[in-house]
This record gives C-alpha cells, sequence and structure tokens, in this order.
C-alpha cells in the first residue's frame, strides 16, 4: 500500500513494534475520532468512528487467530 505516489515513484511504510511499547489515546467524542500514540509520541495514529471500529474488529479477530493458535 503505497502512502505517496506520484510519477512512478511509490513511498510505503512499515511499524514494528516490541512487547514494551508505550501506548495511550485521546479521544475526541465531539469530532467522533480517536488519536493513538505509540512510543514516545514517535507513532500517531488519528482515527474516524467507522476506521477506529473496523480496526478493533479487526485486531479483535487477529488476536483470536494468534489466542486460538497458542493453545
Amino acid at each position: 500500500m503505497a502512502l505517496y505516489w506520484q510519477t512512478g515513484v511509490s513511498v510505503e511504510s512499515w511499524v514494528e513494534m516490541s512487547a514494551d511499547v508505550a501506548m495511550r489515546c485521546e479521544v475526541d467524542p465531539e469530532g467522533g475520532s480517536a488519536t493513538l500514540y505509540f512510543g514516545r509520541d514517535d507513532f500517531v495514529l488519528h482515527l474516524g468512528r467507522e476506521n477506529l471500529g473496523a480496526m478493533a474488529e479487526l485486531t479483535g479477530r487477529a488476536h483470536a487467530e494468534l489466542t486460538a493458535r497458542k493453545s
């Protein structure tokens, strides 16, 4: 998935976290969004209500699959 695409140049990103990475969130109920912070705010992810719900569902499924395979 390209973050930037112009004149045949594609820029992509990959984020990987170790188990002890600090995480926190700020919620904007009026704006219907949340901002997730990872590390010392090294990586910031801002999501609207719909995308946040979709990501929560996706991560829940991934967690359930990993948990099932661990047993």
